[in-house]
């Protein structure tokens, strides 16, 4: 059944249960100049790309290898995880402030500079041997080993290395923050949950107690009724634009049935996410060509005990618009392209 909304040419403020944010819906931006234009990354020329094959040394040593199944005896590898060398984290002993060693838990004065080491890990998985810029590009077979790569290695951070919070991401463009073209994905462990991290667990915790039910679980249920936002949908997963919306044609895909940890997929599932992905990566460069883009998996973080409460996710996002003046002042993000029109390009899209 579709929801008639409002005049999709005036703005609305919508509510994003989950972060407890509001957003503003405002489609009359779009008639804004260079709204939507999108400047090609043209990438410096590089007498050898560190991913490619037969770069190995360029690269730490891999943590971990897929090959495909009809590889050649000559085929090395398929997908390859390395450590980062640069990385945003590493792992160290921790290193408590002074403020945390203050007898009975108490102190006299608030400390304005409290610091300590990071640990965990840093990982990047590079996604096929040849020179690609696309997961777009790879195989089904190859997408399969990709997504078998973020499982596996998300299941040792948080299962056998037991960190708080690890959390699995795709960079694709300079506006998205990526630094190579070959088309690769990164992991980051930590043992800090991060605040945004935790008042999302919090918030869904509030939802399981108020209502006895997954606030996740309780979305599909409403987007498959409402239909207006859905993109696509498989036996296991759906992938849609949310209602509030952030940012312009952001996707998520979810499991239909309740899960709250994607680490633990069996083979069946993680290749139909990994389908799925595929087909979402597909329609945003059929509908957006040249953007930018993003994708995040959100599972439970090792720190929450329990954690049933959780549903896991992968949101994957276009780089549209900038997150400007407003936006950073007031923490209320301003979406000039409402969802359902967002969903519509998206199903448009020939894939």
């Amino acid at each position: 059944m579709s929801i008639a909304r409002n005049d999709a040419t005036t703005s609305e403020l919508r509510h994003d249960w989950l972060a407890d944010r509001w957003v503003i819906i405002a489609p009359q931006r779009t008639e804004r100049p260079f709204d939507f234009v999108h400047y090609v990354d043209v990438p410096n020329e590089i007498v050898q790309c560190p991913f490619c094959w037969g770069c190995e040394s360029s690269t730490p040593e891999a943590v971990a290898k897929y090959v495909r199944a009809d590889a050649r005896p000559s085929d090395k590898w398929s997908v390859r995880v390395v450590p980062n060398k640069f990385p945003a984290v590493q792992g160290r002993p921790i290193i408590s402030s002074a403020a945390d060693e203050e007898p009975n838990g108490s102190v006299d004065r608030i400390d304005l500079f409290k610091r300590r080491e990071l640990n965990g890990g840093h990982e990047v998985i590079v996604e096929s041997p040849l020179h690609l810029n696309s997961i777009s590009q790879l195989a089904l077979e190859e997408v399969h080993l990709v997504f078998r790569a973020y499982r596996d290695r998300l299941r040792y951070w948080l299962h056998e290395r037991k960190a708080c919070y690890a959390v699995v991401f795709k960079n694709v463009g300079q506006d998205a923050g990526a630094s190579l073209v070959h088309t690769h994905s990164q992991l980051i462990a930590t043992d800090l949950l991060p605040p945004d991290v935790l008042r999302a667990t919090e918030r869904m915790q509030l939802f399981k107690q108020k209502e006895d039910a997954c606030l996740f679980c309780r979305m599909v249920d409403d987007e498959i009724q409402q239909e207006d936002r859905i993109v696509e949908q498989t036996t296991d997963f759906l992938a849609f634009c949310p209602f509030a919306s952030r940012l312009p044609a952001l996707i998520t895909i979810v499991p239909v049935v309740h899960e709250s940890h994607f680490e633990t997929l069996d083979d069946g599932k993680l290749k139909q996410v990994a389908w799925l992905t595929h087909r979402m990566v597909r329609r945003i460069e059929k509908c957006y060509p040249q953007a930018a883009y993003n994708f995040v998996i959100h599972t439970v973080p090792g720190c929450q005990e329990g954690g049933e409460y959780f549903h896991w996710r992968l949101e994957l996002f276009p780089r549209l618009t900038k997150v400007a003046g407003f936006e950073w002042g007031s923490d209320c993000y301003i979406n000039p392209l409402a969802p359902e029109d967002a969903a519509e390009n998206l199903r448009s899209a020939g894939v």
